[in-house]
């Protein structure tokens, strides 16, 4: 076994530790607050992250995107909330889950019904006239610098 697997694997298994951290502590913050056990959290997170990237990638502005994204999804969250969530505050936690996990299988198949199941990336960004990043270009950020030729030009080497 050589040091970089090991590196690697112990990398992975404290990328999967935190990533049951957030959801547990998402969990356990949304409960203890509202009193609720929303399983949904994390999806509203994901809405917003590809509705993010939706933006972003029409604008080339991440800022944009970020600054629009953010109110839309406290709206949707806002919405769920008083239309659905609010109705199961007197019932019993087992109504809850459901509810909540239905809202999870809901909004999972949105996703892909709208943006399909590509893994997606943030646009590349041009730091004076320079392209950064290792996707292509965006269009905005293109049509103002030398991005769009050092694209389309030949690697050399």
């Amino acid at each position: 076994m050589t040091t970089s697997l090991v590196a690697v694997q112990l990398l992975n298994g404290v990328e999967y530790g935190l990533l049951l951290f957030l959801v547990a502590s998402g969990l356990t913050i949304i409960f203890g607050v509202l009193g609720v056990l929303n399983f949904a959290h994390g999806s509203f997170y994901m809405l917003g992250a590809y509705l993010a990237y939706f933006i972003a990638e029409r604008t080339g502005s991440l800022l944009f995107a970020a600054l629009l994204g953010l109110p839309v999804m406290v709206l949707v969250g806002f919405l769920v909330e008083r239309l659905a969530i609010s109705r199961l505050y007197a019932r019993d936690h087992l109504s809850q889950v459901l509810l909540t996990y239905g809202l999870v299988l809901v909004f999972n198949d949105l996703q892909r019904a709208l943006f399909g199941n590509e893994v997606h990336g943030v646009p590349a960004r041009c730091s004076r006239g320079r392209c950064t990043g290792s996707s292509p270009p965006s269009p905005a950020c293109a049509s103002r610098s030398s991005c769009a030729r050092s694209s389309s030009a030949p690697a050399s080497g």
